[in-house]
């Protein structure tokens, strides 16, 4: 089913839906071919409705549809956080259109010893957002990532800290390495995975290109952080890693 998002230049007035943002208009016209008289949803972020939504008119400018029905859908849980050392631009946003597909909620870019350093103003988040909301439109996804703000940890670990805290429910955290991380040897995901079931948050660290450094390992040990690993046989890449534990963390939700 064609998905939109009630955001921007697209409105929700009464039973009407008005779609007049020029990246949906153009994919729906020119790619999926939409014609009037057929059906897509429409979800608003805001109120977590999901809108059955019926074509009824089209021009150069955009779509008007008549909403036939709608419900609401809850996020399930666990809510996933993804902390992730800041790689090569190219890579961050190659990797975010797959978290987002997978339904990963929070990304947070981390700066680190080894970690790519490029400012993350206002204006690259909302890019980074719209390539989140695009992929999540792609696949049908209702709640795309949402990119948090970077946290330094060069210094302390203060802001992880206050990240975690500022979460309701039960936590789960766990890094990504193949090292003992304050006296416990990593365990393969799938060892954890029991311990994971009905938790509310789940936090992965997983480091850049050139990973986190020992010290910077220690430190999220100290906050709870257990070392955790994919498999001995080959070194995968940061991105890679994030989503392959994002898919296993999604099946999760379904159990």
């Amino acid at each position: 089913m064609k998905m939109v998002f009630l955001t921007g230049e697209n409105k929700l007035f009464g039973d009407k839906v008005y779609i007049n943002d020029s990246t949906d208009v153009k994919h729906l016209k020119k790619v999926q071919r939409i014609k009037v008289g057929e059906e897509i949803e429409a979800f608003d972020v805001e109120t977590s409705r999901k809108y059955l939504v019926k074509i009824v008119d089209m021009n150069n400018e955009g779509l008007l549809g008549r909403v036939v029905s709608f419900f609401t859908i809850q996020k399930s849980k666990p809510f996933i956080f993804i902390l992730q050392g800041l790689v090569q631009k190219g890579t961050f946003e190659d990797e975010l259109h797959k978290l987002s597909e997978l339904g990963v909620d929070y990304i947070v870019p981390i700066l680190g010893r080894h970690s790519q350093n490029f400012p993350i103003n206002d204006k690259y988040k909302e890019r980074l957002s719209k390539i989140c909301i695009e992929s999540a439109k792609q696949v049908g996804n209702p709640f795309p990532s949402s990119i948090l703000d970077p946290i330094s940890i060069l210094r302390n670990f203060e802001d992880v800290e206050k990240l975690i805290n500022s979460t309701e429910g039960s936590k789960k955290k766990i890094i990504l390495t193949w090292q003992e991380v304050n006296g416990k040897e990593p365990k393969n995901l799938l060892e954890v995975i029991d311990e994971l079931k009905g938790v509310d948050n789940i936090f992965v660290a997983v480091g850049s290109e050139g990973g986190f450094t020992s010290e910077e390992e220690q430190g999220f040990g100290r906050l709870g952080f257990e070392p955790v690993h994919l498999g001995r046989e080959i070194f995968l890449k940061s991105d890679t890693v994030c989503i392959g534990v994002s898919f296993v963390l999604r099946l999760l939700r379904y159990k």
